[in-house]
């Protein structure tokens, strides 16, 4: 039972009801590429081909959601829907689709429960263990940041890397009102190329994201290497598939686990610049 109620489909299904989403939802959406769900990174699309046909079917009767996915740079692709499908089955579709999204349209509607995901929470003492806080600088990305960033209140500074506006814009708000010091939020994904100078942190704190995923993972590690000496993965979120263990292993991470709320134990990798 508590491997079903973690399942990707289950905690799809608990976020739909958590934010209230509805199809509407999709309005709030300024960017599209970013879901964590659809293995898609910034600048590629997030359809893929079993979606299609649910586009086709879910936009009959929400021409004003066509029209702003269009406004906002969204190239749909092209597929015929079957004539004058019913009601039932475009209701379905758009239920399939807000499904799928859930994460990128609770984040998007309401910040503040996106935050409280329980998974967002893991325990930090991981790093301090390892890293004083007061003359540590750290960059912060992935899933789990607006709550980290709390955590390192007392640091010697502390970027966020967040290309959701809405959600930079609350970690901004949030910083300020837990008053960390110190705090720069950077508008940018975790890409090969990242708007910062060489060592500029001494830690790298990446929570669960799809620029892990994919095949451009190892120059994201070479990026992240240049600007911090050392980097935590931790694989917070039970939506995103576990990472590649060989293939970490290969550039010198080593595993660990940490405890993370309402999931337990769960896996994290170190890198040093030194090996240590």
């Amino acid at each position: 039972m508590a491997a079903e109620r973690h399942s990707p489909v289950a905690i799809r299904q608990s976020l739909v009801r958590l934010g209230h989403l509805c199809f509407d939802d999709f309005l709030l959406l300024r960017k599209w590429g970013l879901s964590r769900e659809s293995a898609s990174f910034e600048g590629l699309s997030p359809f893929s081909p079993e979606l299609t046909s649910d586009w086709a079917l879910a936009l009959n009767n929400a021409p004003h959601v066509l029209r702003h996915m269009e406004a906002t740079g969204c190239r749909l692709p092209i597929v015929s829907a079957r004539p004058c499908p019913s009601m039932s089955s475009i209701a379905s579709a758009q239920t399939r689709l807000v499904a799928h999204f859930a994460l990128d349209l609770l984040r998007a509607k309401a910040p503040p429960l996106y935050d409280a995901l329980p998974w967002h929470d893991w325990d930090f003492s991981i790093v301090t263990k390892r890293f004083p806080l007061w003359k540590t600088r750290f960059l912060l990305a992935g899933d789990g940041t607006t709550v980290a960033i709390c955590r390192c209140r007392k640091s010697a500074g502390v970027y966020a890397l967040e290309p959701d506006e809405t959600i930079a814009r609350y970690i901004e708000r949030k910083a300020a009102l837990e008053k960390v010091r110190r705090v720069r939020v950077l508008h940018s994904s975790l890409s090969p190329s990242l708007p910062l100078p060489s060592s500029s942190v001494d830690l790298a704190v990446v929570g669960s994201s799809p620029a892990l995923e994919t095949g451009h993972w190892k120059l994201v590690t070479q990026e992240l290497l240049r600007i911090s000496s050392n980097i935590l993965l931790v694989e917070n979120s039970p939506l995103c598939p576990p990472l590649d263990d060989k293939a970490l292993a290969d550039v010198q991470f080593r595993p660990a686990s940490v405890e993370v709320r309402g999931l337990g134990q769960r896996r994290c990798w170190w890198l040093s610049s030194d090996g240590t």
